[in-house]
């Protein structure tokens, strides 16, 4: 039975919504979406509202497991997003970056 999983990546300038069908055998891209973030001053209020408005979607509504992770936001500013959101995030830095692109080449590639 497939099921689906859902990922958000909190960028500097984007948050980026990808919901994948899993199988037993491979994952398949089944929604994509991408919300451009407000160019001054990011506010947290601002992250949640477009996650919120996401979440509302019938793209969203059945997905329980979702995975976040972040990009070059502080590490305070991560955390009151988690806390608001009920769920962890992981913080992205440069070598856990090249770490995921690789084992995502790996896992595609062979």
């Amino acid at each position: 039975m497939n099921r689906r999983c859902g990922v958000i990546f909190i960028d500097e300038a984007e948050i980026i919504f990808r919901i994948y069908e899993t199988s037993d055998h491979e994952w398949k891209l089944f929604y994509y979406h991408s919300s451009l973030l407000p160019s001054q001053e990011i506010q947290i209020k601002d992250i949640l509202e477009i996650v919120g408005d996401f979440f509302s979607t019938s793209y969203a509504e059945h997905i329980a497991d979702w995975k976040i992770c972040s990009r070059q936001h502080p590490k305070k500013f991560v955390r009151e997003i988690a806390q608001a959101l009920s769920i962890s995030i992981e913080d992205i830095s440069l070598h856990r970056e090249q770490e995921l692109i690789c084992k995502g080449m790996f896992t595609e590639l062979w």
